[in-house]
């Protein structure tokens, strides 16, 4: 009789297991090895084309994509969590980010996700100065990926090279192109020759006009310049934009015009002027004896190629002011000067500048990065701190390559809550058997798969609680009850903020507020929010 209910069972059992196919079994999770494995080739290729480095691709997409576990990543192919905006007329998937049920972009493969990464990042005149640097300089390609606004986490640069060597993906950097890429790449590039902007000749100088969503870096790339050549070509600022149909010079200009004089009508300025006749800015101010940031007045004459004898009339814009950065090391200047120092031109640039009232179009397309530091403290465990975040220990393990659960006081750990396992059989929510791994209790492993301790202990005929390391448990789920998550708290640390706090757990400070009554916008180091 106890053998024809044990088959009875297991006949049910696997009945279960095969009625939920493509319906409520989730597929295996990946680790951070088999997306590098899977995904490097896309970051190289993109390291090819474009010039970003494999090793900052690749830990972006394994950081915001939870390994290529996120929903977004899974059915939309969307490994960057890069939302629609107004320009996007593809496929769509819809995710609560910022807000409830926001339009992310979906692609039918992920390199699709990678190529679109790249155009992002080619087309933001704020990382433009960052397509100088060589593509082995991770370290300076976040910092200034920070430096932009890439991210609110205000140790963004420092969590992506952290990243970066511990699972040494700066080898990556290194990789040549295949042979068949090589090809692509260079079809690739002479097919968008043909299609390129307009090319003209003024004054002698090549140069070409700008295509609707084209960018400066873009146009480097195409006729093998630096980024700083093309701004200094055309006597650009830091913060320039490249607007469909304005001409951009590929050589230096001349010092003179064979035209002798321009005069002045509404909307023009020296740069302007500069720019239609293919004369350099400072030459021409030169001649007409004024100052950067002086502009003539309607109606006057501008010296092109002779210089005069008295300034014209002029009106006097405001400049804006030089200010020092705050930072105890040496003093730096942000300054608008461009130079061929790709690092300089990153130091010199004013951070922007991130709270909860900056729009987002100003920042960027891109779903928040979920991941921060946690700073070892005395008498911490790997178990204590996943309890914590509500990540399991080997979630921690292979974000940060340990090959051990040892620890040290003050040791900076990777932590993504996004990333709760690293594990690709477990937990899996479907009919079947948990083999018990270090840390877990049985309630826990109830709470995992939705069903009473009671059932749990019945169905496996235990009498007590009581369970060691490597034990098999039947388990069958409750497919009505979603699996409780055990209440856990966030310590405050120095220079945290409420808003940045909610963000880490893709949360709003509305919510946390509704989670702890006395919560208020201000909150202090030490300071306990509960998260769930």
């Amino acid at each position: 009789m106890k053998n024809r209910f044990t088959l009875l069972f297991f006949c049910l059992l696997t009945s279960r297991v095969f009625s939920q196919e493509n319906s409520t079994i989730p597929l295996a999770k990946i680790t951070v090895e088999q997306y590098i494995e899977k995904y490097s080739a896309l970051a190289v290729d993109e390291m090819h084309r474009n010039k970003i480095p494999a090793s900052i691709t690749l830990a972006q997409g394994i950081l915001e994509s939870g390994n290529g576990n996120s929903r977004l990543a899974v059915e939309g192919n969307n490994h960057f969590g890069i939302k629609c905006k107004s320009t996007w007329t593809g496929e769509t998937i819809y995710e609560d980010d910022d807000a409830p049920n926001e339009c992310f972009r979906k692609y039918k493969h992920a390199a699709e996700s990678y190529e679109d990464h790249s155009a992002f990042l080619m087309r933001n005149s704020r990382y433009a100065f960052l397509f100088d640097l060589d593509p082995t300089n991770y370290v300076e390609w976040a910092k200034g990926l920070k430096r932009a606004g890439y991210a609110t986490n205000p140790q963004y640069a420092e969590l992506l090279v952290t990243f970066i060597e511990r699972h040494n993906l700066q080898r990556f950097d290194k990789e040549k192109a295949s042979t068949k890429e090589n090809e692509s790449i260079v079809a690739n590039k002479l097919e968008e020759q043909k299609d390129f902007g307009k090319q003209i000749m003024v004054n002698g100088v090549p140069g070409v006009v700008a295509k609707l969503g084209q960018s400066y870096a873009e146009i480097a790339l195409d006729f093998d310049l630096k980024v700083f050549q093309v701004y200094r070509y055309n006597d650009l600022k830091k913060d320039a934009v490249c607007k469909p149909g304005d001409t951009v010079y590929i050589k230096q200009k001349k010092n003179k015009s064979e035209t002798l004089v321009h005069i002045v009508t509404a909307g023009q300025n020296m740069h302007w002027i500069a720019q239609h006749y293919a004369v350099r800015l400072d030459k021409l101010l030169e001649k007409n004896l004024l100052q950067e940031g002086q502009e003539p007045a309607l109606g006057e004459f501008v010296q092109l190629n002779e210089t005069r004898t008295s300034p014209p009339k002029m009106i006097q814009l405001p400049t804006i002011p030089v200010v020092l950065a705050d930072t105890t090391a040496a003093k730096i200047v942000y300054t608008e000067t461009v130079t061929d120092n790709p690092i300089q031109n990153i130091q010199t640039a004013k951070p922007i500048e991130i709270n909860e009232n900056t729009s987002t179009d100003s920042l960027h397309d891109f779903k928040e990065n979920l991941s921060f530091f946690h700073t070892v403290q005395k008498g911490e465990t790997l178990f204590g701190i996943g309890k914590k975040y509500g990540v399991r220990v080997d979630a921690i393990q292979f974000i940060n390559a340990l090959l051990t659960d040892s620890i040290e006081v003050g040791q900076k750990l990777i932590i993504n809550p996004a990333i709760k396992t690293a594990d690709t059989k477990e937990p899996q929510r479907v009919p079947g058997i948990h083999t018990v791994r270090a840390g877990e209790t049985l309630y826990a492993i109830a709470n995992t798969y939705g069903i009473t301790l009671e059932d749990l202990m019945a169905t496996n005929n235990l009498n007590n609680a009581q369970i060691i390391i490597g034990q098999v448990l039947v388990v069958v789920p409750n497919a009505s009850k979603e699996p409780s998550q055990e209440t856990f708290y966030h310590e405050v640390q120095q220079g945290e903020t409420l808003y940045s706090v909610a963000r880490k757990y893709g949360k709003t400070t509305k919510e946390l507020m509704e989670l702890n009554s006395n919560l208020t916008d201000t909150i202090s180091q030490g300071q306990k929010i509960k998260i769930r």
